[in-house]
């Protein structure tokens, strides 16, 4: 019997490939052919039956019996055969050999069939040659159901039993069965078309099968190989949820042993929460997700700490679900973080900036809750002394157990916050009165009196509050703020551990200065800035000695606003500067075109005094309005030399190189200590009004003169007494032993036009409104006479 293959086309060879498709065609052949031959089986033996009995009496029964044994006898055999085959255990020569055997065994089959026909041809007549029409045809059509897959066993039935019926009808019919024979020929090509055609399908099947299972294998390959070597494992649930085919390296990344997990709840792994919640609903609608982070309970992982994993996944075509996890505790826990330092402080822990303002505008935004909004602004008193004299470190352990102590004099649900350095703020929600809040932020305030002991050192320390509530109108976050800061702001104001609660006065005071600052910017570049000259007489002579420049602001609505109301301004936002250069070119330019020879005061702030351009300043304004240096005298006040650094005393030297003399005004108030005289040589000292004033009255006033006076001899320096206003005051200061004066009495501040010529100067001194007129008289007889005596 020649071999039969199995029908794969020679092209494939015998690659690992081909041998691939050629054990799968060969399998899926022979389940064809048994699922086939299992259907046919009822239908053939009916088919040998009706023919042995539409041919009883016709044909030989003899031979009709004989036909139907082997018929049997075939069947039996096949039937042997496929029990004795176990398709899923046969190996493929097995199978290979079962085919060869079917295929013959079909072959045999055929030729019976076509022998049986053609004999019965002889005898057939009447209803008889519609039977074995009947069954010819049927034997044809079992091509298509046993044999659809075997092209060898359906061409020999086609062929054996196509030519068995042509003879049959020539025997019946000769030449005239012509056209049926033709009809014939098309059915069985037809026939023979959809076996090949089936069959070609089946190879192409077979191919597209062995590609999939290819690349099936190759992508579990790389994903294991993926697993092996990479920070992520591979993780697969069943349609309940449960876990399936746990991979070494999840049970190692979960610390649990494999066959623990294996159909254990996948979600039994995690924490409770919105994130598990969502993953349970992917898993119940099987739908695809990515990057979803988890939480694990604790001891999953091997660890106590807490751990993370991101989940992603995809649904299979079985049922299933399969994903990656991979482990990013260390990524999640830096977010954290990070969204911690975003919304609290890093040192203190408590609140930051950004969280209080969020947490003031949520509240702001319910108009039940926004009534019961309450700010406290808490800043502490002098605290850059501390960081200063006891370190940074000292400083931030002072102000963590600050907060500390703060959080614990307030509610759950309210909040302390650290703004930045060492400000403080309290958000509660209350509807105390203002009495309830003073008493509330004097217990804030006496928590942090309370002295600190860090490593047997004990810190004492005190802080101002500013209180804002919110009224009845509206009031957004930002306009609460400030009027918290306006409260502290006035708290500050009043001195150390104070408190103050926001009024409308404080808005008042707050938009006139901004109104002012507003203004102070366009006056110089309008002309608004002016000077006033008030002179300063010699107490012995009673003659003019100098002038000082007095700043003025004339101001379109305000009228004459005097530096008292805009110099702290000035002074604040640097403004000061500009005004102060403006001041000192000015003056001089004026005093320089004046008769006589008289000193010039002009007045430095510490801002001023800290300029690297001070002195070049007053060099190019001497040079250019040709006035001698000395003749031009600078006054500061202690605060100047109360500043650190090198630079204000480096400025003054500078001056004093020019030429220019150095006065320390309002001498006597403020700390008034002796060692600024002793550190810088001041050619003046300025007694401050506050002594002159009652001067002839009180005893004190008098000693403090007569100190101050003496004292200046002693050093070398002159004395000026300021705030003069009446005339026994002019000799009761000279006799004390200061040297000259000035105040309302001589003359007040006015315009520079009044002292250009001399006559001019005496004529403004000499008005109703000044008494020096007869101090002068009484001064020039003294002078006479002593003139006299010396002569």
């Amino acid at each position: 019997m020649a071999k039969l293959d199995s029908g794969l086309p020679v092209n494939l060879g015998r690659s690992s490939a081909a041998e691939a498709v050629d054990r799968l065609l060969l399998a899926r052949r022979v389940a064809n052919v048994n699922g086939g031959s299992r259907l046919v089986l009822v239908a053939g033996t009916g088919s040998m039956a009706g023919v042995v009995y539409a041919f009883r009496d016709i044909a030989p029964l003899a031979v009709l019996l004989s036909w139907m044994a082997f018929q049997i006898v075939l069947l039996a055999i096949s039937t042997v055969l496929d029990y004795r085959l176990d398709r899923t255990q046969a190996s493929h020569a097995e199978l290979q050999q079962y085919w060869q055997r079917s295929m013959a065994m079909e072959v045999v089959r055929s030729a019976s069939w076509c022998f049986i026909t053609v004999y019965l041809a002889i005898y057939a007549s009447g209803t008889a040659v519609a039977v074995l029409a009947a069954i010819t045809v049927a034997n044809l059509c079992t091509v298509l159901l046993v044999h659809r897959t075997a092209p060898l066993a359906a061409s020999a039935r086609l062929g054996l039993v196509g030519l068995a019926t042509v003879a049959a009808m020539w025997i019946h019919a000769g030449v005239a069965s012509f056209p049926a024979i033709l009809l014939l020929a098309l059915f069985i090509l037809a026939l023979a078309g959809s076996v090949r055609e089936q069959d070609r399908q089946l190879i192409r099947w077979a191919q597209v099968e062995v590609d999939r299972e290819e690349a099936a294998d190759t992508v579990r390959l790389l994903l294991n190989d993926y697993e092996e070597h990479s920070s992520d494992w591979l993780w697969t649930v069943g349609s309940n949820g449960n876990l399936r085919d746990v991979t070494d390296r999840f049970a190692t990344a979960a610390a649990q042993p494999v066959d623990e997990l294996e159909a254990s709840k996948f979600l039994d792994l995690f924490t409770p929460g919105e994130e598990r919640d969502r993953l349970a609903r992917h898993l119940m609608e099987r739908s695809p997700f990515r990057g979803l982070v988890l939480r694990l309970r604790a001891g999953i992982g091997g660890r106590d700490a807490v751990r993370y994993w991101e989940l992603s996944a995809r649904p299979r075509s079985d049922g299933r679900m399969s994903g990656v996890a991979r482990d990013v505790t260390g990524d999640r826990l830096i977010e954290e973080r990070v969204a911690f330092m975003a919304h609290y402080d890093n040192l203190t822990g408590l609140a930051n900036r950004y969280l209080f303002n969020e947490r003031l505008r949520t509240a702001l935004e319910d108009s039940e809750r926004a009534r019961e909004v309450v700010l406290f602004y808490l800043d502490l008193d002098d605290f850059k002394a501390v960081n200063d004299t006891r370190g940074h470190l000292v400083g931030d352990r002072l102000l963590r157990e600050i907060g500390t102590r703060l959080e614990q004099e307030v509610r759950g649900q309210d909040l302390v916050a650290r703004l930045g350095g060492d400000e403080f703020a309290v958000l509660l929600e209350t509807r105390a009165g203002a009495g309830m809040l003073i008493e509330r932020a004097h217990r804030f305030l006496a928590v942090i009196r309370e002295p600190f002991e860090l490593d047997g050192q004990i810190y004492r320390i005190s802080g101002s509050i500013g209180i804002a509530q919110r009224c009845e109108a509206e009031c957004d976050a930002e306009e609460l703020m400030r009027r918290a800061d306006l409260a502290l702001f006035a708290a500050k104001d009043k001195g150390r551990d104070t408190i103050a609660l926001y009024d409308e006065d404080m808005d008042r005071a707050a938009r006139e200065r901004r109104e002012i600052e507003s203004d102070l910017r366009e006056a110089l570049s309008r002309g608004q800035l002016r000077l006033h000259y008030q002179p300063v007489i010699d107490l012995d002579t009673g003659e003019v000695a100098g002038y000082e420049a007095l700043l003025r602001w004339y101001h379109p609505r305000r009228g004459i606003v005097t530096p008292a109301e805009f110099l702290e301004v000035a002074e604040e936002t640097g403004m000061i500067v500009p005004i102060g250069e403006w001041v000192i070119r000015q003056a001089l330019a004026e005093t320089g075109r004046w008769e006589g020879d008289f000193r010039i005061a002009i007045n430095l702030s510490p801002t001023q005094v800290r300029s690297p351009h001070l002195a070049d300043v007053v060099a190019q304004a001497v040079h250019t309005h040709g006035i001698s240096p000395h003749r031009v005298e600078f006054e500061i006040t202690e605060h100047v030399l109360m500043q650190k650094g090198s630079l204000c005393a480096s400025n003054l030297e500078k001056l004093r190189e020019l030429g220019a003399k150095i006065a320390l005004d309002d001498f006597g108030i403020g700390y008034s200590s002796l060692s600024y005289l002793r550190r810088f040589l001041f050619d003046r000292i300025k007694i401050d009004r506050d002594f002159v004033e009652g001067v002839e009255m009180s005893a004190d006033s008098q000693a403090i003169v007569s100190s101050i006076t003496r004292l200046a001899d002693a050093l070398g320096m002159a004395t000026t007494a300021e705030g003069v206003e009446t005339r026994a005051q002019l000799d009761l200061l000279r006799k004390l032993g200061c040297q000259e004066a000035q105040g309302y009495l001589i003359c007040e501040p006015v315009p520079g036009d009044n002292f250009i010529t001399l006559s001019a100067a005496k004529a403004a001194m000499n008005d109703d409104a000044s008494g020096i007129l007869d101090y002068r008289k009484a001064r020039e007889a003294v002078m006479k006479r002593r003139t006299q005596r010396a002569s």
